[in-house]
């Protein structure tokens, strides 16, 4: 068990990969959003450790025991209105994903600078977060406004053409606007993939024994246990939910099994305890090539055309 201060109040965890995980799985802290772990590479889960920011994907249990751990939940009221209205009036935020770890940092860097901090300043400290939505010009007007003291309005548009916050802007802010990944329910179960080890390759035996008698493990489902079509598609029914044994993989992310769990971190781990056996076979990997291959590139499909058109 790991003791720390969350927000200002002294909580123990049990083990986990990290302290996002932590947070997430056990504390029901969202705010800190899961975009890249463990790279640490998009900078959404960012929290204040000892008021430094820091990725909570790459931090082990062990390096915060003792330390004080703050998340935008435990913003001061006033402060989370001011940095939520921020990003909202001046268009800082789209989907919202990417923001509250943005904002974290954004806390950080106010805290040490002040209204001292530049533009050019923050843009630098604020490479550390990966933003596909919004450019990073309007987060930076944004963190121009905070440092300056201003507490603009984010108001939603007045009519046809008018300018006005995102929907629910401040919301998606601080994270409290949530996403599937943040769905907590009573007795919710999680699952993890077991996926196929050679892009293509005959699969003789899926052994899932070993997964199946992890605690906390409910289940493990393969092909077998499917009771309707194995195939699924939009267009062409070509795609397998699962390949069974007997079965061929035409890439790496076939499904072999789904691990259900009572954790996420349970269910991954006894994922890779699925023991499957291969016949390796030669991998299509140009597809002009393999217009005219005589081999199937996709499994039970005959020929490598989809379709033709005049």
């Amino acid at each position: 068990m790991t003791q720390f201060k969350l927000n200002g109040r002294p909580v123990e965890v049990r083990e986990h990969p990290s302290l996002l995980a932590a947070l997430r799985e056990e504390l029901n802290v969202t705010s800190p959003k899961d975009g890249c772990s463990p790279s640490g590479q998009c900078g959404c889960c960012t929290v204040l450790i000892d008021g430094k920011a820091s990725v909570s994907c790459q931090i082990s249990l062990e390096k915060i025991a003792g330390k004080s751990i703050t998340t935008l939940e435990g913003f001061d009221p006033a402060e989370r209105e001011r940095f939520a209205a921020a990003f909202a009036a001046t268009g800082a935020l789209q989907c919202g994903f990417c923001t509250p770890g943005i904002l974290v940092r954004v806390k950080a860097l106010i805290d040490k600078k002040g209204s001292s901090l530049t533009r050019d300043e923050a843009a630098r400290f604020l490479g550390a977060h990966l933003c596909r939505c919004t450019g990073y010009t309007k987060i930076l007007d944004a963190v121009e406004v905070l440092a300056a003291g201003e507490a603009p309005q984010a108001d939603l548009p007045g009519g046809l053409g008018a300018r006005g916050a995102r929907y629910e802007g401040p919301e998606l802010a601080l994270g409290d606007r949530g996403y599937v990944d943040d769905i907590r329910l009573q007795g919710m179960l999680h699952g993890a993939l077991r996926l196929a080890d050679h892009a293509r390759a005959d699969v003789l035996k899926i052994d899932v024994s070993a997964a199946r008698a992890v605690p906390g493990v409910e289940g493990v489902f393969t092909a077998a246990d499917l009771p309707g079509d194995l195939r699924v598609g939009i267009i062409y029914t070509d795609w397998p939910v699962f390949i069974p044994e007997g079965g061929r993989t035409s890439y790496l992310g076939d499904v072999l099994a789904i691990v259900v769990a009572d954790s996420r971190h349970t269910a991954r781990e006894a994922a890779k305890l699925i023991d499957v056996t291969y016949r390796p076979l030669r991998p299509l990997t140009d597809a002009i090539a393999a217009i005219d291959d005589p081999e199937n590139a996709v499994w039970e499909l005959e020929g490598n055309v989809l379709s033709s058109s005049a």
